[in-house]
C-alpha cells in the first residue's frame, strides 16, 4: 500500500485521476450497524476485554486480511492511482485480462535465480539549461516534477529562472483566508523536454510534501521542483544523531490470521532472522525480538517455529464476525499490549507480506516521535473527510490546520514506543468499532477505515507530528529500484501488488500474460524456485522479490512437502540452515 510511483524508465504520467473513479470494491459490507458513541463503546470493550484473559502467551508473526478483504484488494492495479492535481499527462489504461490471459499467466519454466543484493541508487546527471541555480532555501530538485494542488496555474504564468518561480511561491498570498498557501513550486526549464510548457511556473500546495513521491523524475523530465517553508525540513533519518547515544531496541510484532498468510509469515520470519543476524554483527544494532500475533483464538502449527502470541477474536457482542473480521487486529494488539512481557522499549508493527531487505534501524530519533510509512490514499485533510473525522474527535469539530497534522498512515509499518502503544491501542480499538458502526464513515473509507481509525487515534492522544519515511518500504512493481536515491535505500519490500510482464519485459499491469507474480495466486504455499521474470525486464525490485522468496523457500526445511499439502510436516529430515530458527522445535531432525 503506497503512493503510485512512476520510475524514470517507465516515463508514464497519470494526470488528474482520482482513485474513486477507478476503484471497484469487490466485497460489500452486508449490514451497517447504528453508530455507537465512544463512551458506549468504552463500556462494551470494558466488558468484553475479559476475553483477553484467555489469550495464551507462548514465549517462543501475518496479514490481517480475510478472504473478503483479499478479494477487495484484487483491484490493486488501479486502487493506488494518485489524486494530486497535475498537468498534461496521459491517463493510464487498465485491462483486467481475459480468462485465456489468466490461464497463460502461469509461471514460465523454472530456473534458479541468484539472490539480487540491494544496491545503492546512482544519481542521474544531465546537462541542464543555462540558467542561474535557485537559492538554497528553494530546495531545488532538477529533473523532478512534484505533485500538488494548484494555487497558481503555470499555463498563464512564466518565469525566466527556477529561482524566480521559487520566489513567487514564497511571496504567494492566498486569495482568501481558507485558501492554500504555496509550499511547492514546479518550473519547466529544458526546452527540448518541455515543449509548449517551457518556462511555465506552477505554484502548488501539498500536505506532507516530504512524504509524497514525485509525479515524475529522471533524465527525460524537464521540470525542476522545490519545497519551501517549514515543510521543506526533512525528519526521520537512517542515521542516528552523533550526540544521541541511546540504542533504541525495538520489538517486531506482526499480525496474522488464516491460511492465506501462513506461507507469507514463514517467508517473513525467515528474512527477519537473516537480517537480525546481520544486524547483530553491527555496533548498536536496534533490531530486537519478534512476535507473531495470531488473532484466531487457537494455536496453530507455527507456534513451535515462530514466537507467537495467541489472541482471542473480537467478541460477537461488539461486532458480529461475519461483518468485519479485520477488527480482530486492533483487538488482538490490545490484548498483546496489556499482557506482553518484552524487554524492548520500542515496537515496530509489521505484516506477513513484508520482506526485510537489510537490517532495520529504529526510525524514531532523539525526541521519540513516531515514525511510519505514508500512504497517499489516507487523506484526513481533504474537504470530504474533515467533517467525518470531526465526529470522532473531542468537541466534534476539526479545523483544516489540525486535519493537516493528521498523518497519512495506518498502523503498519509504524514505529512507536511501548508507552505510546499503551496510550493509542485501546483508543484505536474503540475508534475502529465506532467508525465501522457509522454509516457515512464506513461507506466513505471502506477497507481503509481501520487505517483512518489508527491515525485519528494518534491525533486524539496528542500526537501532532509523525516522521513519514518514504524509503522505509518499497512496493513493486511501482517501485523499480533498490533505493529511492543516494543514502536512502529501501528497507522493506511489500508485495501487495500483482506483477505482470510480457515476453519482452514490458510492464502490463492488470493484464495476465507471459509472466506474473501475485501473492493471491497462492492460497496455498508457492513452489520452490519460482520462475524468473523475463530477461529484458528492467525492474530490480521485482527481481529482488522473486529471489528473496526463492531463497526463503529453498532454506525453510521440507518446503516441497509443505507446498504439496499446505501443512507443516510433523517430522522433517532436512537440516536447518545455520543460525536460522534458533528456537524452533518442530523441525529439528
Amino acid at each position: 500500500m503506497k503512493p503510485f510511483h512512476t520510475s524514470s524508465s517507465q516515463g508514464i504520467g497519470l494526470g488528474n485521476v482520482k482513485p474513486q473513479q477507478v476503484i471497484t470494491i469487490a466485497v460489500c459490507l452486508a449490514t451497517i450497524v447504528t453508530l455507537v458513541s465512544l463512551n458506549e463503546l468504552q463500556t462494551l470493550i470494558a466488558s468484553s476485554d475479559k476475553a483477553a484473559d484467555h489469550a495464551a502467551y507462548l514465549p517462543t508473526h501475518g496479514d490481517w486480511r480475510t478472504v473478503e478483504q483479499i478479494a477487495e484488494r484484487a483491484v490493486q492495479h488501479v486502487e493506488h492511482l494518485p489524486t494530486r492535481t497535475h498537468h498534461g499527462n496521459p491517463v493510464f489504461a487498465v485491462n483486467a485480462g481475459t480468462e485465456k490471459d489468466q490461464q497463460a499467466g502461469q509461471q514460465q519454466p523454472i530456473k534458479q535465480q541468484q539472490i539480487l543484493k540491494p544496491k545503492p541508487a546512482t544519481e542521474v546527471m544531465k546537462e541542464s539549461s543555462d540558467y542561474p541555480p535557485a537559492p538554497k532555501e528553494c530546495n531545488a530538485m532538477e529533473f523532478t516534477e512534484l505533485w500538488g494542488d494548484v494555487v497558481k496555474w503555470g499555463s498563464s504564468f512564466h518565469t525566466n529562472t527556477p529561482g524566480e518561480c521559487c520566489e513567487a511561491c514564497l511571496k504567494h498570498t492566498p486569495a482568501k483566508h481558507s485558501a492554500h498557501k504555496c509550499n511547492v513550486w514546479v518550473w519547466c526549464g529544458i526546452k527540448e523536454s518541455c515543449g509548449g510548457q517551457y518556462r511555465e511556473c506552477w505554484l502548488k500546495h501539498l500536505v506532507h510534501p516530504r512524504a509524497t513521491k514525485p509525479a515524475r523524475e529522471g533524465p527525460e523530465v524537464g521540470w525542476t521542483s522545490g519545497i519551501v517553508g517549514p515543510d521543506a525540513e526533512e525528519h526521520g533519518t537512517d542515521e542516528q544523531d552523533p550526540a544521541d547515544k541511546k540504542v533504541r531496541k525495538f520489538h517486531i510484532i506482526t499480525t496474522a490470521q488464516g491460511d492465506l498468510v501462513h506461507w507469507q509469515t514463514r517467508v517473513h520470519y525467515y528474512w527477519y532472522l537473516k537480517q537480525k543476524e546481520e544486524c547483530d554483527k553491527q555496533p548498536n544494532c536496534e533490531m530486537g525480538g519478534f512476535t507473531r500475533l495470531l488473532h484466531s483464538g487457537t494455536p496453530d502449527d507455527l507456534v513451535d517455529e515462530i514466537p507467537t502470541f495467541v489472541a482471542q477474536p473480537l467478541p460477537e457482542s461488539v461486532v458480529p464476525h461475519e461483518y468485519y473480521p479485520v477488527l480482530n487486529r486492533p483487538y488482538a494488539l490490545l490484548q498483546w499490549v496489556q499482557q506482553a512481557k518484552i524487554t524492548e522499549e520500542y515496537v515496530m508493527m509489521s505484516e506477513p507480506d513484508h520482506i526485510f531487505l537489510r537490517p532495520l534501524p529504529n526510525f524514531m530519533k532523539k525526541d521519540d516521535r513516531p515514525a511510519a510509512f505514508p500512504f497517499f490514499y489516507i487523506e484526513p485533510h481533504k474537504d470530504e473527510n474533515i467533517p467525518i473525522i470531526a465526529k470522532f474527535v473531542p468537541g466534534g469539530s476539526l479545523s483544516r490546520s489540525d486535519a493537516e497534522t493528521i498523518a497519512p498512515m495506518g498502523n503498519s509499518p509504524t514505529f512507536l514506543s511501548m508507552q505510546q502503544m499503551k496510550q493509542v491501542i485501546p483508543l484505536w480499538q474503540n475508534m475502529s468499532v465506532a467508525i465501522f458502526k457509522d454509516k457515512e464513515a464506513n461507506e466513505k473509507w471502506g477497507w481503509v477505515q481501520e487505517m483512518y481509525a489508527f491515525t485519528v487515534s494518534l491525533f486524539v492522544i496528542g500526537v501532532r507530528h509523525v516522521d513519514l519515511i518514504l524509503h522505509m518500504m518499497a512496493q513493486p512493481p511501482w517501485d523499480s529500484r533498490m533505493a529511492m536515491g543516494p543514502g536512502r535505500p529501501y528497507y522493506i519490500l511489500h508485495y501487495t501488488y500483482g506483477n505482470d510482464y510480457n515476453a519482452e519485459g514490458k510492464h502490463t499491469p492488470g493484464k495476465f500474460g507471459f509472466w506474473r507474480f501475485d501473492k493471491r495466486t497462492y492460497a496455498k504455499p508457492p513452489p520452490r524456485r519460482l520462475g524468473d521474470p523475463p530477461e529484458k525486464m528492467q525492474n530490480d525490485m521485482v527481481r529482488a522479490l522473486i529471489s528473496h522468496i526463492n531463497e526463503a523457500t529453498e532454506n525453510i526445511p521440507c518446503w516441497d512437502e509443505y507446498y504439496k499439502t499446505g501443512q507443516i510436516a510433523a517430522t522433517c529430515d532436512e537440516k536447518l540452515p545455520n543460525s536460522i530458527y534458533p528456537t524452533a522445535k518442530r523441525h529439528q531432525p
